[in-house]
């Protein structure tokens, strides 16, 4: 109790897992959890193909790290009589703890106050959009951006001679989990001091990926559901703006399969083409501006998230730690407020609980109102990285983050 008193971070990193474990084994959250219960029992077989190839909605739709994390939960739960849904959860449960403690030694070495670092640290502790995903849904997407996240710390803190290296293999350690993360190179490599040091970071972001796919490649497993997955419509991103009634449906009915408009389905034919268009103008954007690591990352996640076809709020969780460290504190307690009520319906309606037309309303409502969000958010970042530039034309800018630390 001494140890809590004298170190608040501690006392919620408490809370923090006592929320999620109770979450975690009190209440079997989505369908998740049956994807990930499959995926463990066919590895357990060494039945690979079967994992990536079988089962429908329970195929494995990531790289095959994680599946290792599915059989010593498994084995867990058998050896201690607790619950599988229970014990796959406490890695991600972990993960986030993690994700707060490397937010608050980010903050700490930008020179943040210590309040503004505890509450940096309850926005992920506490906060609803990371709960939700780690304690209630069992989504591994928080355990695929920790890495990301400290790879940021390491491209600023370590020597530049190895940082490349070092920050390459995290993120390549995070797109092992989930290729996602494997995004965040990108504003680091528009960082580089020289062309040897962006080859270094490519290739040691690639190495654990490669060497996860390409053995299952070569024995003929069909990767496509990892090289082509890109979500569901109707519940969030370009496509809810273009049909908001298939999000009704979803939301009010419980529809698995509904009909699109033709709108829809472009942007459902053309995601990789929307997604590779994408990233090559904000690649231009990025070498053109060379904005700090940390503004090239915010920025990132705002192009994403305003111009992915599909969007899931879980998504959330490999944006919110690197605005919370750019020191948009503010911003991201208001975001996960007002979204707080979409949250809570979105978890009930993909976990078959609650189905209500009044509640779609709201969803439908909040989530293109998020949108427009990460639309406004992305000129707004966008033109103060353009502005920066003036005050400093040559190599990469200063952090417009160190500001919002200070000011925000």
């Amino acid at each position: 109790m001494r140890l809590v008193r004298r170190h608040p971070l501690w006392a919620l990193v408490a809370a923090g897992l006592g929320v999620r474990l109770v979450l975690a084994f009190a209440i079997y959250g989505t369908s998740a959890i049956d994807v990930l219960a499959f995926a463990a029992d066919k590895t357990q077989g060494g039945d690979l193909e079967a994992v990536y190839e079988e089962g429908g909605f329970h195929a494995w739709p990531y790289p095959p790290l994680y599946l290792a994390w599915l059989v010593v939960a498994d084995g867990i739960a058998d050896a201690l009589g607790l619950s599988f849904h229970g014990v796959v959860q406490l890695l991600p449960i972990l993960a986030d703890v993690g994700i707060a403690l490397a937010v608050c030694a980010f903050l700490r070495r930008r020179g943040a106050s210590e309040a503004r670092r505890i509450a940096a640290a309850a926005l992920v502790l506490l906060g609803p959009s990371f709960v939700a995903v780690s304690g209630y849904q069992g989504q591994i997407d928080s355990v695929a951006i920790l890495p990301a996240v400290v790879a940021l710390i390491a491209w600023e803190a370590r020597p530049t001679r190895v940082r490349a290296v070092q920050a390459g293999l995290l993120i390549g350690l995070g797109a092992a989990v989930k290729t996602v993360p494997g995004l965040v190179a990108l504003p680091l490599l528009s960082c580089v001091r020289s062309a040897r040091e962006g080859v270094k970071l490519v290739v040691a972001a690639a190495i654990l990926p490669v060497a996860m796919l390409v053995p299952l490649y070569l024995d003929g497993i069909e990767l496509d559901i990892v090289t082509e997955y890109a979500g569901v419509a109707g519940f969030g991103g370009l496509n809810l703006v273009v049909d908001p009634a298939v999000g009704w449906e979803r939301i009010g009915e419980g529809a698995g399969l509904v009909e699109s408009n033709p709108a829809s389905e472009i942007l459902a034919d053309g995601s990789r083409w929307i997604t590779a268009a994408l990233l090559v103008a904000l690649a231009a954007f990025l070498f053109r501006y060379r904005p700090a690591a940390i503004d090239g990352t915010v920025l990132l996640w705002l192009a994403v998230f305003a111009f992915s076809p599909n969007f899931f709020l879980s998504y959330l969780v490999w944006a919110l730690p690197f605005f919370i460290m750019a020191g948009y504190l503010r911003e991201t307690a208001i975001l996960q407020a007002a979204l707080l009520p979409a949250t809570v319906i979105y978890y009930l309606a993909i976990g078959e609980r609650v189905h209500e037309p009044a509640l779609a309303a709201i969803y439908v409502g909040s989530m293109l109102a998020l949108w427009a969000f990460w639309v406004l958010a992305l000129v707004v970042v966008g033109r103060r990285i353009v502005r920066a530039r003036d005050a400093h034309p040559a190599g990469v800018q200063p952090p417009l983050a160190g500001m919002a630390v200070e000011h925000g």
